[in-house]
């Protein structure tokens, strides 16, 4: 199959027509606004983080991940493909002796130094970086133009607008729930309303009790949590989910609603903290729970 030849407009990718003036090469901005170009549609590829690597075997590219990193887990045939570091350390000389066409990294969990040696050699790096939920569907977008297969990319990113829609519009009449969403067992940490976590609260009718907070992943305290008097709290749990050894530290504290009531749930980290199409998954569950304490908390004056 002959790939049409593409520009850039606008910050825009769009196929050439009779009007328009382009190269042969595929050029798109990256989530950083890097522009990034392929001479052809790229048949190698590394990933550099857990959630990329989902992203990859999503849009259907699976099968052309030469090279990815510790902890990319999802799909289970992850499993198999060659490891070149974790998302913070990146081994350069394994990773150009897989002669990768494309490297998808983590903007957030990269080391630039790595990414500038990757690109001084003559790889094409493309910066992954969602600010948002719709964030995750126009990364997704973007880097199956560089695959070449940009129908059917946009195709998926689509589906999970779409539910994303859906979800909005189930829970936005719903009665707001307070909830307080623990990331760490250690220090509480938490998020914001401008985190994905946060902006996926605020899509399932909750309401966030560190929403207005200036940092996006704020160190809390206890006293601020029973302070807001909270209907919910949410764990971001590993990999054993039935773990639930951490809300021992809530018990003490029967005066906050959700350890009165019993609404003290776990939620599997991945599916709720790598931004990849899966995560609409990890909403669908979170609003679950939600839902849960909604139904069996008293209604306030």
């Amino acid at each position: 199959m002959r790939y049409r030849p593409l520009c850039l407009l606008t910050g825009a990718v769009v196929l050439c027509s009779a009007e328009l003036a382009c190269s042969d090469e595929i050029v798109v901005v990256d989530d950083i606004g890097r522009t990034v170009s392929v001479s052809e549609p790229a048949m190698r590829l590394v990933s550099l983080s857990p959630h990329i690597t989902e992203m990859l075997f999503s849009i259907g590219v699976g099968d052309r991940i030469v090279g990815t990193v510790r902890f990319s887990d999802y799909p289970a045939e992850a499993a198999a493909i060659q490891r070149v570091g974790d998302a913070f350390s990146v081994n350069i000389e394994m990773l150009m002796q897989l002669e990768p066409d494309l490297v998808v990294a983590w903007h957030t969990g990269g080391s630039g130094r790595t990414i500038n040696k990757i690109e001084s050699l003559g790889v094409p790096v493309y910066f992954n970086e969602a600010s948002n939920l719709a964030g995750i569907a126009e990364s997704a977008a973007k880097i199956s133009v560089l695959a070449g297969i940009a129908e059917a990319g946009a195709a998926k990113a689509q589906q999970f607008r779409r539910k994303l829609q859906l979800i909005r519009k189930q829970h936005q009449s719903d009665r707001r729930v307070k909830i307080f969403y623990q990331i760490s067992d250690l220090n509480l940490y938490t998020v914001n309303r401008h985190h994905l976590i946060g902006e996926a609260i605020a899509l399932c009718g909750g309401d966030n009790i560190f929403a207005d907070s200036i940092i996006k992943v704020p160190q809390v305290s206890v006293e601020a949590v029973i302070a807001a008097s909270t209907d919910l709290i949410v764990f971001s749990s590993g990999s054993d989910p039935t773990d639930d050894h951490w809300t021992s530290r809530w018990q003490p504290f029967a005066t906050i609603p959700a350890v009165a009531n019993g609404h003290l749930y776990s939620l599997p980290a991945a599916i709720i903290t790598r931004p990849s199409f899966r995560m609409a998954s990890g909403i669908e569950r979170l609003c679950e729970l939600i839902d849960k304490a909604r139904s069996q908390s008293p209604v306030k004056e």
